[in-house]
């Protein structure tokens, strides 16, 4: 027997999987049909009670359905048992009266309004785009979860920012000068994942054709006697930073930004942050071709990858404190990486590094960030890279 709490379960799974296709495409037939596999002859005659409380159960959940929704009765005539009325499956006809029994009828109200609303806006603004990215209803259908679950404010500045933007191509301007409430650089960083790709599906453009600020680079100039002006501790864009007549022998470039700043004084080095998968911004900075590059970053999967992007770059460069034996000699300072973590063996590795990563899957997949290896062990290694 299917109890009420189980259909309803089902109910639900199915909305989570299905609400989005239902709110831009629509719906062909019923949405849901269960089985309710009411009670054999057998299972009556060995529990009457729980099979009564069944068909009552059901019979006063009947009453809550919505109207496009109705359960089907069937007669049973069992020699033991008599006859007796049973529901026998539950039907809903729309996707309103599947959301209302999965207990989901707020949200696709939201959902249904605001995927109708988002795909007339962007098709009235899609008629000019040549060569659209994506198609409309499917950008709106791959975004609509995320949509479903802002406020009512943050949908109505996301739906306003949109009108604006599609009103207004490549207006050249920074994003805080938007003239609408709410919208600044920060919320349209969060909001990116939704904005830009409906925004290039109604007009074919990756970009929102906005001013973005220059990206800075961090550095420390390990040598006081190489740091121009005796700025040692320099965030300055790459078209600045080229411009430096700098030449050092080495230079060190490290993931994480605390671990930049505690380096101690080297002769004739730089160190560079390398912000994470921002790390090829730097590989733009024409003296950093001309020396050897030192990278430093976390064992783990990301860092592995983002070896792979600097040394793509950057071909001269070496690592330092990512192969097997550091992992397993600070096995105990590890933890477990992200469940979501990449496996793929990044590209540009060398032999030893490959064997690092292959460490972190044998190893459990463990991370070991850069700032747990004891600081004079991490020291040592560099001092040595750099003999």
């Amino acid at each position: 027997m299917i109890h009420v709490e189980q259909a309803r379960q089902k109910a639900r799974n199915l909305y989570e999987r299905k609400f989005s296709e239902w709110a831009v495409v629509g719906c062909a037939g019923a949405p849901m049909d269960i089985p309710l596999h009411p009670p054999t002859q057998e299972e009556v005659l060995a529990d009457a009670a729980a099979a009564a409380d069944w068909i009552a159960l059901w019979r006063a959940e009947e009453q809550k359905l919505s109207r496009g929704a109705r359960i089907t009765w069937e007669s049973r005539q069992w020699a033991s048992a008599g006859t007796q009325r049973v529901p026998a499956r539950l039907v809903l006809h729309e996707p309103a009266d599947a959301a209302a029994f999965a207990g989901a009828q707020k949200h696709w109200t939201a959902a249904a309004h605001r995927a109708e609303e988002l795909v007339d806006l962007l098709r009235r603004c899609s008629a000019g785009a040549t060569t659209p990215v994506e198609d409309v209803p499917d950008a709106v259908r791959r975004r609509l979860k995320k949509i479903a679950e802002l406020t009512v404010a943050e949908y109505t500045r996301l739906r306003d920012a949109l009108t604006w933007l599609l009103a207004h191509p490549s207006p050249g301007i920074y994003p805080r000068q938007m003239p609408i409430r709410g919208v600044d650089s920060k919320w349209l960083e969060k909001h990116s994942s939704i904005v830009e790709p409906l925004y290039a599906a109604a007009t074919g453009s990756a970009s929102l054709g906005l001013l973005r600020g220059p990206g800075l680079i961090r550095l420390r100039f390990l040598d006081a006697s190489a740091a121009p002006g005796g700025l040692r501790d320099l965030s300055a864009p790459v078209e600045e930073l080229n411009r430096l007549d700098v030449a050092p022998r080495a230079v060190i470039m490290v993931e994480n930004l605390q671990t930049l700043l505690a380096l101690p004084d080297m002769s004739g080095v730089v160190a560079i942050h390398s912000a994470g998968y921002a790390a090829k911004s730097p590989a733009a900075i024409s003296w950093l071709h001309e020396c050897p590059v030192i990278y430093w970053g976390d064992l783990d999967v990301d860092g592995f990858r983002i070896l792979s992007i600097v040394r793509a770059a950057l071909p001269q460069t070496t690592s330092v404190l990512m192969d097997r034996s550091t992992l397993k000699e600070h096995l105990d300072l590890a933890g477990p990486d992200r469940k979501d973590a990449p496996r793929t063996l990044p590209e540009h590795l060398t032999a030893g590094e490959r064997d690092g990563f292959a460490a972190l899957q044998e190893f459990g997949e463990v991370r070991l960030e850069q700032e747990r290896i004891p600081w004079q062990f991490a020291l040592a290694a560099l001092a040595a890279d750099r003999r």
